[in-house]
């Protein structure tokens, strides 16, 4: 588990000073998303979600990199990407022409992406992860299908992206046969070994800006806004922590899309509720207890290396 290390000290150097992060029933998000797609039944006997798309949309085309303490963080353009591109996954449904679906998960992460490099091209692919950012399908399925990966010249990741900013499906596919996974070392008062390029590629070229890294910052709800006093340094988010685990996430969609159900069982579904809750406050607890650890020995760290 390489990136074990790079999570907790990207905590570690956030300073945990801010906000917490604000918690949520899932039922938010399903009332979210109701109205910019649908949710349905899959293969693994879960749920995902299928954005309203046209032909030959897919994830992480319509945004901007930006580089945080947590590494490379995805800023997107497409309804809900707050949501859908920072937990859980994205798969392409075999019954539905190749389309895209979103699973949902439990956990946030700065991106849902592994990287490559060929040549001048950096290429991403949306893949299942877990919590460290380690990649957990087979290497099979990850490059056996170039039109999953997104190629573009390294340059271009200064700036949002465009279409025209892609590379054509037979380009892709020539890319994909030379392409290499790609890691930089992060140096803060420790090297910290992480996916992606080096974020020195975000440098001006003319080098009369600055390059700061900005902290992820917590937002308190969906429609908060910023700090007036926000500065460069502070990237703010809205990423919450669902009372529910996975397994209480597809429960609350599977009421969803059975409301006779869920008027049926709304005593049982009370009672989840408030044990989902009481649940979210022992993890709360416990991770609270984590931070300060942390803390500690972030202080501790900052000593020796003075």
């Amino acid at each position: 588990m390489r990136f074990v290390a790079c999570v907790l000290l990207s905590l570690m150097l956030g300073g945990l000073v801010r906000a917490e992060q604000p918690q949520v029933d899932f039922d938010f998000i399903i009332d979210a998303l109701k109205d910019t797609g649908t949710w349905q039944a899959n293969a693994a006997r879960k749920f995902d979600y299928q954005p309203k798309q046209q032909d030959g949309w897919a994830p992480y085309r319509n945004g901007q990199w930006i580089y945080t303490d947590y590494g490379w963080t995805w800023k997107g353009a497409d309804n809900g990407s707050w949501m859908i591109d920072h937990y859980g996954y994205w798969t392409r449904r075999d019954t539905d022409g190749g389309r895209w679906a979103w699973v949902p998960g439990g956990y946030w992460l700065p991106s849902t992406v592994e990287w490559l490099r060929s040549g001048d091209y950096l290429g991403w692919r949306v893949s299942k992860l877990d919590r460290f950012s380690n990649a957990l399908e087979p290497e099979n399925v990850r490059y056996s299908d170039p039109n999953e990966w997104n190629f573009v010249l390294a340059d271009k990741i200064r700036g949002p992206l465009t279409v025209k900013d892609f590379a054509a499906p037979d380009k892709a596919k020539d890319l994909l046969v030379s392409a290499q996974p790609v890691d930089h070392t992060f140096t803060s008062y420790r090297e910290i070994d992480r996916p992606g390029p080096d974020p020195a590629i975000l440098k001006p070229e003319d080098g009369k800006k600055q390059f700061i890294v900005p902290s992820v910052t917590d937002l308190p709800a969906i429609d908060a806004k910023p700090d007036a006093k926000a500065t460069p340094k502070e990237y703010y988010v809205y990423r919450p922590k669902f009372y529910q685990d996975d397994d209480g996430v597809f429960r609350r969609i599977e009421l969803f899309l059975n409301p006779k159900a869920k008027e049926q069982n709304q005593e049982q579904l009370n009672q989840m509720t408030q044990a989902d809750a009481d649940a979210a406050k022992k993890q709360s607890a416990a991770e609270k207890k984590q931070e300060e650890w942390l803390e500690l020995q972030r202080k501790h760290n900052q000593d020796l290396y003075r």
